[in-house]
């Protein structure tokens, strides 16, 4: 027993985050799922404006959504539409590249199609799971905020700001506890096939058993997150001292053509922002579903079997089918 405490330790995080880069470098048709999560999954563009000018438009705006609020209406159904329907894309995505990592981690040949019709298999579960999770964040976020808000309405700033802090001391262990927690029942739902039950304690069980190792493992690609950031900005910068001039230069050549470069450097903006986030998500994913691999090594070696037991079959029929 004592022996065998120690290897559950002995994690070679570096190792897997380098694997993780060589399987996405050598395997392109991951960026595939990778675009696809990545235009399921919520944005984070931030537009800055003047103060006084959103407060003159403001007005404008108001006035437009109470004139033709039918319009507004089905403009925000067919968004909802599109919204649900890109994230249901993106959890097809997801089982996809995780199939497809733990198939080309067992130096087994895979490809998109093949990836993409394991993933549809777990659609029903994966929404389900992210439906609960939503739900259970939901109900935190508003115990949590109703002390805050009384005290607010009660006009108590002090007991409001303590409380506050209290409540976030709170909300952001526990949200750290289910965002791994979920990813970890992910990976038992479309890697050992199990219950949605079954693969939130199993998943919980397993990050209690590891807490240290996943908190290290959620640094280091945060680091990478920063380092990927930082590189971002830089190509941005050198992109934005060709565009700029040029940008004047279309500028006094006429509304026409300074109207179609506007659009040509937004396409070009939105398409390279695209291609980074599918980068992000394929390496990302792929580094979970390998850490995910090496815990259930040293956690249960069973479990590790039964991962590849699990896959291997589809997989040896499909080399029989062109022959």
């Amino acid at each position: 027993m004592t022996s065998s405490s120690p290897q559950k330790k002995q994690i070679p995080f570096v190792e897997i985050l380098k694997q993780a880069g060589r399987v996405v470098w050598q395997n392109h048709f991951l960026l595939w799922f990778g675009l696809l999560m990545a235009l399921g999954s919520p944005g984070s563009f931030n537009f800055g404006g003047n103060e006084q000018d959103f407060g003159e438009q403001g007005e404008k705006i108001r006035v437009f959504f109470e004139n033709h609020w039918q319009i507004v209406a089905t403009l925000a159904i067919i968004g909802i539409i599109i919204g649900i329907s890109l994230f249901l894309v993106s959890l097809v995505a997801k089982a996809g590249l995780v199939k497809s990592v733990n198939l080309i981690a067992q130096n087994k040949i895979t490809n998109f199609k093949e990836g993409w019709a394991n993933g549809k298999k777990y659609l029903s579960k994966l929404f389900k799971l992210s439906l609960l999770f939503f739900l259970a964040a939901f109900i935190i976020v508003i115990v949590l905020a109703i002390p805050v808000i009384y005290l607010v309405v009660a006009k108590s700033w002090t007991g409001a700001i303590l409380v506050g802090i209290l409540a976030v001391a709170i909300f952001v262990p526990l949200i750290f506890i289910f965002s791994l927690t979920r990813r970890f029942a992910e990976l038992y739902i479309i890697l050992s096939g199990l219950g949605i039950r079954s693969a939130i304690e199993t998943g919980y069980g397993l990050l209690l058993k590891n807490i240290g190792n996943s908190i290290v493992f959620v640094l280091l690609l945060f680091a990478l997150t920063i380092l990927a950031g930082i590189i971002l900005v830089t190509v941005a910068g050198i992109a934005l001292i060709v565009l700029v001039p040029a940008g004047i230069v279309f500028y006094y050549l006429g509304t026409i053509p300074f109207a179609i470069f506007l659009g040509f450097a937004i396409l070009l903006f939105l398409a390279a922002i695209l291609f980074v986030s599918s980068v992000f998500q394929a390496y990302q994913t792929a580094a979970w579903t390998l850490f995910f691999r090496e815990l259930a090594k040293v956690e249960k070696p069973e479990i590790a079997e039964t991962i590849e037991e699990k896959i291997e079959k589809p997989v040896a029929a499909t080399p029989a089918s062109p022959n």
